[in-house]
């Protein structure tokens, strides 16, 4: 969790601490480099870091609706609105918390809406649009790639299905199953020691089940590739896979792949 905070907000909170420090050392260096000269800038730039910093999070789950949402325009809107909130907020609470920090330190501080808010405006604008970029390029690094994910969500799928027959619900391992057959608007499961009707399409299981190393050997029938122990290819292009049972199941020579497949398996 602390690495995928920091490469949330720590990086761009670094990035926008540094950028203050620059502001700070360059007032040192076209004005006086004391306490009296400075306390200005450093006020100004303390109190502005501090309420970006707390705003991050809302142009970070702006810019998280890029990977959410279906309809990227929806997601730009949502962005550009978040920034405007963004240079609205920065501006009120920054002006906010500059009076009573500067009075601690016996100054005045005179901000004027009229005068110097539409140039604070397009600064935040451009800064939002900065940060937003930021989280982006870090979400695009820190992101796994799809296969690895894949591989991943394959590797902590729970190795088990549930089968409705009639009023009960059976559990079974996918590795237990030799093939799936249609009976209609049934399908029917074959266990080594038991068989189970439920009502369901083909394709609706053959979706189920080809994570688990299912293919359609036949228009009505799955095999379980784990358990084919012998293909036998006829000579009209049919073919027959022999299972660990001992069970034999025509194929049809329209599935063709399927034998590549199991072959695959096999080597």
């Amino acid at each position: 969790m602390g690495g995928k905070w920091l490469a949330g907000y720590g990086w761009v909170a670094l990035l926008v601490v540094a950028a203050g420090c620059v502001n700070v050392l360059s007032a040192a260096q076209h004005g006086p480099a004391d306490w009296a000269g400075l306390r200005g800038p450093v006020l100004d730039e303390v109190t502005s870091a501090l309420v970006i910093i707390c705003l991050l999070p809302l142009i970070k789950h702006s810019v998280d609706r890029l990977a959410t949402t279906g309809d990227r325009r929806i997601a730009l809107i949502v962005i550009a609105l978040a920034m405007a909130a963004y240079a609205l907020l920065h501006i009120a609470f920054m002006v906010a918390l500059r009076f009573p920090v500067y009075g601690l330190f016996g100054s005045g501080y005179d901000f004027s809406w009229r005068d110097h808010f539409a140039t604070e405006f397009r600064k935040d604008l451009i800064s939002a649009f900065m940060i937003a970029v930021l989280f982006w390029l870090i979400d695009r690094k820190t992101a796994a790639p799809a296969s690895v994910v894949t591989e991943v969500a394959a590797d902590v799928r729970r190795p088990e299905i549930w089968l409705r027959d009639g009023a009960k619900s059976i559990r079974v391992e996918p590795m237990q199953i030799i093939s799936v057959t249609s009976a209609g608007n049934y399908v029917e499961f074959a266990l080594p020691d038991t068989r189970h009707l439920i009502r369901g399409t083909l394709a609706g299981e053959e979706s189920r089940l080809k994570p688990f190393g299912f293919v359609r050997i036949h228009r009505t029938r799955l095999v379980n590739v784990s358990r084919v122990v012998a293909i036998e290819t006829r000579s009209n292009g049919d073919f027959v896979a022999k299972m660990d049972t001992g069970e034999m199941i025509a194929g049809s020579r329209r599935y063709r792949d399927a034998v590549a497949a199991i072959k695959g398996t096999a080597n």
